[in-house]
């Protein structure tokens, strides 16, 4: 498998096994330890900052799921992104002070990668559709309503 395979299957992974299925060991494997996410919203230092966050998300959305194909992944040897499409059956606890709202949740995104010599993640920019988010969980008529 050359470079650009692996990378794409590392993103594969990345969203199949780290938000989908919640494995930390795969975060351990695929990230190095000074990996950052970046969100509109957030700059997240670290592997363990990295974890918590998808710990979170778990805890908070039931049932996440995370859907890409290799389609929708291109890559270079230092360089990826993939285009997603996330899922939720509950919003169960408060997030970004937004309370409960027992909705379910689908937005679609796009991640930016970046990849060290030894092919490990050591950046993911995030863009996603968050206004389609608070929509949907009742953030935006929180805000309005105050």
């Amino acid at each position: 498998m050359d470079r650009i395979e692996e990378n794409t299957e590392h993103i594969q992974r990345f969203f199949d096994e780290i938000w989908s299925a919640g494995n930390m060991e795969t975060v351990d494997e695929l990230c190095d330890p000074q990996f950052q996410f970046i969100l509109a919203f957030a700059h997240l230092d670290g592997r363990e900052a990295f974890k918590n966050l998808v710990r979170n998300n778990r805890r908070i959305f039931e049932n996440l799921t995370y859907k890409t194909t290799p389609d929708d992944i291109v890559t270079t040897d230092l360089k990826g992104a993939a285009f997603w499409n996330m899922s939720t059956t509950k919003h169960s606890d408060t997030w970004r002070n937004v309370p409960a709202s027992n909705n379910p949740v689908a937005i679609k995104g796009m991640t930016f990668f970046r990849f060290n010599e030894d092919g490990k993640f050591t950046e993911a920019r995030v863009q996603n559709d968050v206004i389609s988010m608070m929509k949907q969980i009742n953030g935006i008529k929180m805000l309005y309503d105050s």
